[in-house]
């Protein structure tokens, strides 16, 4: 072969190939369909528990998801829950009642004791309302670290659980407890137990970094989360007044709702939205009812702009059954 074309033939070889054009920017996530959105509300809504109540709710402030606790089955089966069906509106409950119900004379969580206290809902006609979809949610304790001795352990809490799954076939269960202060399961992971509360306010310290310590949490037990804003008493004191627990304690500025709920929608497995508290009957320490704060012009309209930033939000798929 002559040079020339020898040492062409070497240069064609040792050129690199052209680079590829980089790939197209995924396109933005959608907006979720209708009715496929992260569920968003309130703790309470006392004084709202009517069809047109819960309408009105719903049309002012973008509420889909209400919490609320009852032991008395006639009225949840016969007039919450069909009202609640009516409105358009999800449910989630609290059946086996407050602390002392299940807390022994030791002061120690009684697990016998709160299974008694789900005897009444059984042949109550609460299952039509999981079937359909309007009951979302069994809110199995609230605040498991209050006992005055033995708090429940992860064993215990999964067994809560297993018992409501057993009575209560497709309906999710959840503990109003942030995911770091629960208990670790032996084997490291909950088997029955869905979802934990994170529910927060400006004390627990930077917004993002709350955020991700939590969901890594969550996620590590093997629990979906719902988020939420302590709004009635979780503030920095920018709002300038004291809030439900009184002095020392604030509301949520319109800034603070808008900044840190915007954070906490954003966790891609937060499956609900859920804020404590919004009431129409319940009084604050100096008088007012606090659905008066969070009734003013400034702090629903952020209220209504979280909403719509969380029922844009996909709702992510409830795990398989385990």
């Amino acid at each position: 072969m002559p040079l020339l074309s020898a040492v062409a033939l070497l240069l064609a070889c040792a050129t690199p190939a052209p680079t590829p054009p980089p790939l197209p920017a995924p396109p933005p996530e959608p907006p979720a369909a209708p009715g496929q959105g992260m569920l968003y509300g309130f703790w309470g809504l006392n004084g709202h528990h009517s069809v047109e109540g819960l309408a009105e709710v719903k049309a002012r402030l973008g509420m889909t998801v209400f919490q609320v606790a009852s032991e008395d089955p006639a009225w949840a089966v016969g007039r919450l829950l069909p009202a609640a069906r009516e409105a358009g509106v999800k449910v989630t409950l609290r059946l086996a009642g407050d602390h002392p119900g299940y807390t022994d004379a030791q002061g120690d969580f009684d697990l016998r004791a709160w299974k008694a206290r789900m005897e009444p809902w059984t042949d109550s006609g609460i299952q039509a309302f999981v079937d359909d979809g309007t009951l979302v949610g069994h809110m199995l304790l609230d605040d498991i670290l209050t006992f005055p001795g033995q708090d429940p352990t992860a064993a215990e809490l999964d067994e809560l659980a297993r018992y409501s799954q057993e009575r209560l076939p497709g309906l999710m269960t959840f503990v109003r407890a942030q995911a770091t202060h629960l208990p670790t399961p032996a084997s490291g992971r909950y088997q029955h137990l869905d979802a934990c509360v994170n529910q927060y306010q400006a004390r627990d310290g930077e917004v993002r970094s709350y955020a991700e310590t939590e969901r890594r949490r969550a996620l590590g037990l093997g629990l979906s989360i719902i988020n939420g804003l302590n709004v009635a008493d979780g503030g920095d004191g920018r709002a300038g007044r004291p809030g439900w627990r009184g002095a020392g304690f604030w509301p949520m500025s319109a800034e603070e709702i808008t900044e840190y709920g915007a954070v906490l929608a954003a966790v891609p497995e937060c499956t609900m939205f859920l804020s404590w508290e919004y009431d129409r009957v319940e009084r604050w320490p100096d008088g007012t009812i606090g659905a008066e704060y969070l009734d003013q012009p400034e702090i629903q309209a952020a209220l209504v702009a979280l909403g719509e930033i969380v029922a844009a939000r996909p709702r992510p798929p409830r795990a398989s059954p385990r």
